[in-house]
């Protein structure tokens, strides 16, 4: 009898595409106090192209309902070059999955435990997800800026930098997650790594090609034969003798005297 076993691809594929590693460390005075514990986590993440192509699928079927995501699933907060990407009106500010690796690091343990609740969820609902964060983060800020303006106060921002504040219809505080976190696709653009290093080679790739170039052109060769006929002549031999004699002469002479030098 033989069994037949095949092998899962795409979404059913048993490949592990994330793994997350976190610490946390507590005080004695901060568990006194009730503070937060110190928490650090990094997790590496790999996207598949069937994630990939899905959700460019899924937005051209979509396209009239959402047509800032002609280009796939967007990062969240932590993965756009600045705040403000999301909400532009201008593609090219905002980045998207792709396939490959990524490296998420956070040390806030809302956002720890947020991201073990998002390994359960693919692309699709991990978007939706953070829409109706942002939803509530608006309803959030016109909540707080329509009472700081009841209560005659001005308006410069809402208390969520530090404080966890429980949002209705969300599990997790908004206490400024995304500024605690950073997502990065691996490997990173070496592009500023490289031109310093590149600057500062540029005067030995010059002299390295210099070099090529006279060993191309036989130079290099002519001088070793002309240094070859040289020492075979009596040439070296009687430069060599000068020098010794000289130093001899010298040794024998003994330091300058003390005069002369303090007449120097």
């Amino acid at each position: 009898m033989i069994n037949i076993i095949r092998a899962f691809t795409g979404k059913f594929s048993p490949q592990t595409d994330e793994r997350c590693f976190s610490y946390c460390s507590q005080t004695t005075r901060g568990r006194t106090e009730g503070r937060e514990p110190t928490c650090r986590s990094v997790c590496f993440r790999r996207v598949f192209a069937h994630e990939v192509k899905t959700a460019i699928a899924h937005d051209d079927a979509l396209k009239e309902k959402a047509a800032q995501k002609d280009h796939g699933f967007p990062l969240p907060p932590e993965g756009q070059p600045n705040v403000d990407s999301l909400s532009s009106s201008k593609s090219d500010d905002i980045r998207y999955w792709e396939e490959g690796w990524y490296l998420w690091t956070s040390r806030s343990r809302w956002a720890t435990q947020e991201r073990l609740d998002l390994m359960m969820w693919d692309l699709d609902h991990q978007d939706h997800w953070q829409r109706h964060k942002d939803e509530v983060q608006k309803q959030w800020d016109d909540y707080w800026a329509e009472h700081q303006r009841q209560s005659g106060e001005q308006f410069h921002g809402t208390p969520t930098t530090g404080d966890n504040i429980q949002l209705e219809g969300t599990p997790y505080p908004v206490d400024g997650q995304m500024q605690e976190s950073t997502l990065v696709k691996l490997p990173p653009p070496l592009t500023p790594l490289v031109e310093p290093i590149h600057d500062l080679l540029s005067p030995s790739f010059k002299v390295l090609t210099t070099l090529q170039r006279s060993f191309e052109s036989g130079a290099h060769a002519e001088l070793a034969v002309r240094m070859w006929e040289k020492a075979r002549t009596p040439d070296p031999f009687v430069l060599a003798s000068t020098v010794c004699r000289k130093m001899w002469e010298k040794w024998k002479e003994g330091p300058p005297d003390s005069d002369t030098t303090s007449d120097l």
